[in-house]
């Protein structure tokens, strides 16, 4: 009995907002920590409207401390 005989389990995840489980979570929060490992917070999708969108890595640190900039 290998792997393939068996079919993949949807994602299940319980909505932060509303408590109710969802096969088609949707992130809306990550939460970083400083001791032990983070974790994800997702929404169901009429919930996750009503978070705002998570920035762009990229845009929120300033200019020089990006990677690869020589000044």
């Amino acid at each position: 009995m290998g792997t393939e005989d068996k079919a993949p389990r949807p994602p299940v995840r319980m909505c932060v907002r509303c408590q109710v489980t969802t096969e088609n979570p949707v992130v809306v929060s990550v939460v970083h920590q400083n001791s032990g490992p983070g974790f994800v917070v997702y929404a169901c999708g009429p919930c996750a409207a009503h978070y705002p969108p998570q920035p762009d890595v990229l845009t929120v640190l300033p200019q020089s401390r990006r990677a690869g900039d020589e000044r």
